[in-house]
């Protein structure tokens, strides 16, 4: 987390007083899916929370496409089950993004609607998993653990209510592969399950603070 963070300080300081600052809230939509059973699902509600820095490409105009750098919290937590067995996780994930925004349409200035695609490296930094009533700490599990690369694209209703902030309203969907870390199988239930995937969709709101 401390070299995610250095990072994003890093990234931020050039050209720093000429763009805007971002501050996030929403909320995610978890799917989780695995390979090993095509059958078991599971799905849930979890936080979101960002920070990020927005640099326009070129001259400002309402045509520009800009790049976002941002710092974020995830929780992607999901459950399933039958009257016999219910099954929980619960798990907390620091992210770096990288996005390119395309606006689509502006409405006297006033309003701009955008596209965005992103790519956001992901860590797990704590996660619980529930079966009944046994809990097991999946943080440093290897389906879990490691790097993770989430695709992500979404669009953006971005209001200006004063010259130097705007009202953001925004939506996305992502999924997760992992890049670093082993293959080695979960078991629960008397079950291996490998290679865990989440899709996720996300609804946020942001407020946004021009800096130039």
């Amino acid at each position: 987390m401390k070299q995610l963070l250095k990072l994003f300080i890093l990234l931020t300081a050039i050209n720093l007083y000429s763009q805007e600052i971002n501050f996030s809230v929403g909320s995610n939509f978890s799917d989780y899916s695995f390979y090993a059973n095509e059958n078991f699902n599971a799905s849930g509600i979890g936080s979101y929370a960002e920070i990020g820095y927005t640099k326009v490409f070129g001259e400002k105009t309402s045509k520009s496409l800009s790049y976002t750098v941002s710092l974020n919290l995830n929780e992607y937590n999901a459950s399933t089950g039958n009257t016999a067995t219910y099954y929980e996780w619960q798990t907390n994930h620091v992210g770096l993004k990288n996005a390119i925004n395309i606006p689509v349409v502006t409405i006297a200035d006033i309003m701009k609607f955008e596209l965005s695609a992103g790519v956001n490296l992901s860590h797990i930094v704590k996660g619980k998993q529930l079966i009944n009533s046994m809990v097991y700490d999946i943080s440093k599990n290897s389906e879990f653990d490691g790097l993770n690369v989430w695709t992500d694209f979404g669009l953006n209703l971005k209001f200006n209510l004063r010259e130097d902030v705007k009202l953001a309203i925004g939506y996305s969907i992502s999924e997760n592969k992992q890049l670093t870390g082993s293959n080695d199988s979960l078991i629960f239930d008397d079950q291996a399950v490998d290679n865990v995937e989440i899709s996720n969709d996300n609804i946020r709101l942001s407020l946004i603070y021009v800096l130039n």
